[in-house]
């Protein structure tokens, strides 16, 4: 059935409302706002590296600012805020239950995001978005470094009430006819995810502390000339953000694994792999962090455990390709935009992962560490993997939230223009890794070679933000004059959609 386009509730009622729906589009929203503000700052970055010299950022020092705020708005503004919003959305409707465990907490967790948002971009801090010490503890001015702290510690916060909320609503709220081995995967991701959240960012929060402490002068534990070491708050750090890849990604595999089978036309080639993956890859994330840090000085045998410890993860990581590629092959696959998007997202998987696994191995780590072939890899699993997968997902519930279609011959040009300059952007960061130039430099030698590789990633870079921007004017038109869409399969692919039912509160709330 075609359902009928409701007028649109007022935005207080939204705003005010702990219904999970409702607090799944403000995370959503929220998380598309950040990602084109995060993208500015990009597109200044790239601009500035066009050309050796000064080009429109004056110092370094305002290189850096924009450069930690970009970092830290991505991962944490963007990635994060988007997963929460899309867990809210259909955690319940999957697991068969009202709303989520504890709707009030869950308005607190997302409240606590604009707070923190305002703290960093009000702070722009220079400490990078790793806050490393000795410069973040003794040379960094504040308060930029102090709101930065701040900041961080109430989205770590935020994360794991979110990720409490998460866990009670899928194990202990799901229908009890509807047993855990049958709750769709991206459930089992949310749940995987959340789960890492919980070991993971205790950590962080207590270097982030510790950190404060040291920049008052109260304490010493990163600041040498107290007798601290700058290297324990890498392992902090670290303990928490190599997980925390992962915990970027499960949920963009979670959701690959809704919309892959979909629009394929047939069922997923197996469940229970998909499963073991999930825990496998949450467990061995945490045996891997100190690879970032093979140039510090780790003996020999620290090392060949940490490297292990990552190639571990390339089993569990393969076996969610082969799930994919096995489901995809021989089905009647429609390439709507959710399954172009899906289908970059595997490709970009593939070169993303090779990267890492060069990272992994010592010899070429040091051939790679701080160069911008660090940089390249992490953007391209992060923007190429985990971004793709979360647009061709944002097009998927479109229906769902607006009930109405996006203009879907735009859809494809923005797919088309954020494909060719993903690969034009960070492949080309892969060669300038390894023609020598560092990472977050302000300005770099003035060589043929670096200068025209840097020229065709700032080309890229710039077509990947106005491919944004196209998908950013399709959905505002079509959310208010788009054709209205059929609920019971709004993408024409023979396939049940979710309870369109869900998509608001009840009359009730």
């Amino acid at each position: 059935m075609v359902l009928e386009v409701k007028k649109p509730r007022p935005l207080w009622e939204i705003l005010f409302s702990t219904h999970h729906t409702d607090i799944g589009l403000l995370y959503i929203i929220t998380a598309v706002t950040f990602l084109m503000m995060g993208g500015a700052l990009a597109m200044a970055l790239r601009a500035e590296l066009f050309y050796p010299g000064t080009q429109i950022i004056p110092t370094s020092s305002d290189f850096h600012r924009i450069f930690t705020v970009h970092g830290t708005n991505m991962l944490f503004l963007w990635i994060l805020p988007f997963a929460s919003g899309v867990g809210n959305y259909l955690i319940p409707i999957m697991v068969r239950y009202h709303d989520m465990a504890w709707p009030k907490l869950n308005a607190v967790a997302f409240w606590m995001i604009p707070v923190a948002a305002a703290m960093i971009w009000i702070g722009f801090s220079d400490t990078g978005w790793t806050a490393y010490p000795p410069y973040s503890t003794i040379r960094a001015p504040g308060p930029a470094a102090d709101l930065w702290i701040f900041g961080a510690k109430i989205l770590g916060i935020s994360s794991v009430l979110g990720a409490i909320n998460f866990i009670v609503t899928i194990l202990k709220c799901k229908h009890p006819d509807l047993p855990l081995m049958r709750i769709p995967l991206f459930s089992w991701s949310i749940l995987v995810t959340s789960l890492m959240i919980i070991v993971a960012v205790p950590t962080f929060a207590a270097s982030l502390i510790m950190l404060y402490t040291d920049r008052l002068g109260i304490s010493g534990f990163f600041n040498p000339e107290m007798g601290g070491d700058p290297l324990a708050y890498q392992h902090l750090f670290w303990f928490t953000f190599h997980p925390e890849v992962y915990i970027f990604l499960i949920p963009a595999v979670g959701m690959l694994y809704e919309t892959i089978p979909k629009f394929s036309r047939k069922p997923l080639f197996s469940y229970q792999s998909g499963v073991v993956a999930f825990i496998l890859l949450g467990i061995i994330s945490f045996s891997s962090w100190a690879h970032h840090m093979f140039a510090v000085g780790m003996s020999f045998t620290e090392k060949t455990v940490f490297m292990i410890g990552t190639l571990a993860a390339v089993p569990p990581s393969a076996m969610h390709v082969f799930n994919w590629i096995a489901t995809m092959w021989g089905g009647r696959i429609k390439f709507a935009a959710p399954m172009l998007f899906s289908a970059g997202a595997i490709m970009l998987f593939f070169a993303s992962g090779a990267g890492g696994v060069v990272n992994t191995q010592m010899p070429l780590d040091f051939i790679t560490h701080d160069s911008y072939w660090v940089v390249g890899h992490f953007h391209l699993m992060l923007m190429g993997t985990v971004s793709l997968a979360f647009t061709g997902f944002l097009y998927y519930l479109f229906p769902l939230i607006t009930g109405r279609m996006y203009n879907e011959r735009w859809a494809k040009i923005h797919f088309a223009l954020a494909f060719v300059g993903i690969i034009f952007v960070f492949i080309t960061q892969h060669l300038l890794g390894l023609y020598g130039m560092p990472r977050r430099v302000y300005d770099y030698v003035d060589s043929p070679e670096l200068v025209i590789m840097n020229q065709i990633a700032t080309v890229g870079a710039f077509t990947v933000g106005i491919s944004y921007v196209i998908m950013v004017i399709n959905m505002l038109r079509s959310a208010g004059k788009g054709k209205p869409a059929d609920m019971e399969d709004p993408f024409k692919i023979g396939e049940e959609y979710y309870d369109y039912r869900r998509r608001e509160p009840p009359i009730h709330h």
